[in-house]
This record gives C-alpha cells, sequence and structure tokens, in this order.
C-alpha cells in the first residue's frame, strides 16, 4: 500500500500500532490543539487524537511525530471496526490490589468495572490536567476537599504532581511509588508518560476510585496498588477517618500526637472513632514480584505526619532501590520531634532538602526546618 501524504502515512501506522498494542490508553475526547489541519480535514470527525505525546510509544512514531505534534499513547475511539473488536476483546485493565496481613501478601478483589459508578453520587468523572495530559478520572463526591479543587482547578496541587512528573522525565528507567495515593492523582500521570506505579492506600474507597479511572483509562497494567497502611512495622495500626466519610484528604494513621495538631487546623471536620487496619513497611516491598521494575524510583510521600514511620521502615528499601529522589509533605513535622527523626535519616542516607518549584529547587540545608514549606524535595547529595 502506498500512501499519498506523510500525515495519512502517519496516522494508518498509529492504527496499525494500536491493533498490536491495543492496551492503549483511553483516548481524550477532544481534537489535538496541536494536530495539523491536513490531519483534521482527512479525518474531522473520525479520528481525534489526544492533546499529548505518550513517552512510551516507539521510536518511529516519536519520528512521525518530533516536537510538532504530540500524541498520547492512547488511540482514539475510532470508526474502524477492526480496532473496536479488538478493544473490546480485552478483559478489563485492573491494576492488581495487594494487601500485607499476617506476615504474607495476598490479592484483594477491590476493583469493580467503572460502568458500575458512572452514575454513583460518589464517583464523579472530572477533568484532570497535569504537563501529562488532560483526561477525565473519577473523583470523591464535591463534599471532599481534593475533588472539589480538581473540579475547579483541574488537578489537586499541581505543583507537586508536574515536579513528579519532570523527575521521572530524568530517567527512562526511573518509576514512582507513590505513598498516599489517595484518588491516584500521581499515578495515573506517571502512567500517561509511560511510567509505572507502586501506588499505597489505606482507604478502601480510594483503592476503589484508583481503580476505576485506570480501567477507564486502560492504563491498569501500570499501576500495583497496595491497600496498607504503611508505617515502620506491620501488624495494627489505628487510622482515624472523618465520621461522615466524606472527606478523604484528612483520614490518617493515630499516632504520636498528630491528632492534637490535626484537630486545631481541622477544628470544622467531624472525625469518626478510629479503627484498627492491617500496617507494613516499604522494606517488605521487597517481597512483590512487581519490584523488579524499580529498580531506579522516585518517591511521593503525603500520610498526613506519619512520613517519619514510613522511613523508619524503609532501611533496606533506601540501601537496595536507586532512589532519585523524594517529595514529602513537611506540614505536620512543624515544631515536632518527627522533624528530627526524619532529617536524621535522610542526612544518614546521603539526601538534602530542597524546596521546589516546577524545574528548579532552592536549597533549604542551612534553613530552620520550622520555616521550610509545606512540602520539601528530598534530591541525592551525589545530584548536587
Amino acid at each position: 500500500m502506498i500512501c499519498m501524504s506523510l500525515v495519512l502515512c502517519s496516522v494508518l501506522y498509529l492504527i496499525r500500532y494500536q491493533i498490536l498494542f491495543p492496551k492503549g490508553t483511553r483516548i481524550h475526547e477532544t481534537l489535538s490543539k496541536t494536530t495539523s489541519s491536513a490531519l483534521q480535514e482527512l479525518f474531522p470527525k473520525v479520528t481525534r487524537i489526544h492533546e499529548t505525546f505518550s513517552k512510551t510509544t516507539s521510536s518511529a512514531l516519536h519520528v512521525l511525530f518530533p516536537k510538532g505534534t504530540r500524541v498520547n499513547e492512547t488511540f482514539t475511539k475510532t470508526t474502524s471496526s477492526a480496532l473496536h473488536r479488538e478493544q473490546g476483546s480485552q478483559p478489563n485493565d485492573f491494576p492488581d490490589v495487594l494487601t500485607f496481613v499476617d506476615n504474607h501478601w495476598k490479592h484483594e478483589n477491590l476493583c469493580k468495572p467503572y460502568k458500575m459508578f458512572l452514575n454513583h453520587s460518589d464517583f464523579l468523572l472530572l477533568r484532570y490536567t497535569t504537563n501529562a495530559g488532560s483526561v477525565k478520572i473519577f473523583t470523591h463526591s464535591l463534599k471532599d476537599g481534593m475533588s472539589l479543587i480538581i473540579s475547579r482547578s483541574g488537578a489537586f496541587e499541581l505543583k507537586t504532581i508536574n515536579r513528579v512528573l519532570y523527575q521521572l522525565e530524568q530517567d527512562p528507567n526511573m518509576n514512582l511509588i507513590d505513598i498516599g495515593t489517595n484518588i491516584g492523582q500521581h499515578s495515573i500521570a506517571a502512567a500517561m508518560i509511560g511510567r509505572d506505579s507502586i501506588a499505597i492506600d489505606n482507604a478502601i474507597s480510594n483503592i476503589e476510585h484508583a481503580c476505576a479511572s485506570a480501567e477507564y483509562l486502560n492504563i491498569g497494567s501500570r499501576i500495583t496498588l497496595i491497600h496498607n497502611i504503611l508505617s515502620d512495622s506491620s501488624g495494627k495500626r489505628m487510622f482515624r477517618y472523618s465520621a461522615t466519610h466524606t472527606d478523604f484528604g484528612v483520614n490518617h494513621v493515630d499516632s504520636d500526637g498528630i491528632w492534637d495538631k490535626m484537630k486545631k487546623k481541622f477544628y470544622e471536620f467531624n472525625f469518626g472513632k478510629t479503627v484498627q487496619e492491617n500496617s507494613t513497611t516499604l522494606d517488605n516491598l521487597f517481597f512483590l514480584p512487581q519490584i523488579q521494575k524499580f529498580q531506579k524510583v522516585f518517591v511521593k510521600m503525603d500520610v498526613e505526619g506519619h512520613e517519619h514511620r514510613v522511613l523508619l521502615g524503609a532501611k533496606n528499601f533506601f540501601k537496595q532501590l536507586d532512589v532519585h529522589g523524594i517529595i514529602m509533605e513537611w506540614t505536620w513535622h512543624v515544631k515536632r520531634p518527627s522533624s528530627k527523626i526524619i532529617k536524621t535519616l535522610m542526612t544518614e542516607w546521603n539526601f538534602k532538602p530542597f524546596e521546589f518549584f516546577e524545574n528548579t529547587e532552592s536549597d533549604l540545608s542551612s534553613i530552620n526546618s520550622d520555616l521550610w514549606p509545606p512540602d520539601v524535595l528530598w534530591l541525592p547529595m551525589k545530584m548536587h
């Protein structure tokens, strides 16, 4: 077959690529602003190209679409019957969900088909936009503060998400450990640029939302979900939920007096009683077969003041893996003994603290840690 133009050849090649590799992500509903006018004329209402270009697509596609046109690793809901048959024949693209209990890992059946939630009041399908592109994901109801911000701004803590993406892009073999994933924003963004994630959260509802988004976007193979508290030991920990189970951004492990600090800030929230939940450690991730993909990692950690306990359970993790950096929430460690524990461990592992921006950072080493910003980037000293 002879192609009459580069544009037509490129599209035909992309269709062929999608048929051969049908596990690409779900296509975005809008036409890429960078798509050439010639392509729009050829396929005005049939083929819609996503705005972003996946970094996991083949090198041939990179050659066909260099920097002028960015194409996502996923293809459109094309009218090609062959492509529909190929996609329809695939099983649900759920992430693996595992939990560590009784000193071993086991699978949990927490993922449900996203279509079950399309009319569910706590599963809103909202636009999510980062430097990785724009897709729709499942959020909680707008009674959840994080979901409300996503509905208004396109993402929650966008600065952190984009910095995670920037760090991952520094090495094509680097993947993400997402501690406190909530509904999976960081892991979804990482999957959109072709990276794998281990995403950890203790709230079943958050796991269900991350599962639904992953299946909807056909990126389940890139995400492994862990349903556990992450701490310094395995066993049981007390976990505090909001009484109404409507705000999932402030659930937390109730230890080391963190509740005394949190309730001063969140006095208006009605928190329920604490519940015993299963905990595990970062070091126990080495017993997962998926860890083979995570020899080079970047870590995002947001566990509402429990970060020091996570690090205390990660001594082998930092010795055996090539950790290229950590972004962690610092707010809850100001004027608490936990700040000294974190600084001691990170210094022992040869990391330095930085205030971070989208692609630059400023050294915090000489600044009193009580004056550090709400989120801190730790980078290996060998890189600075």
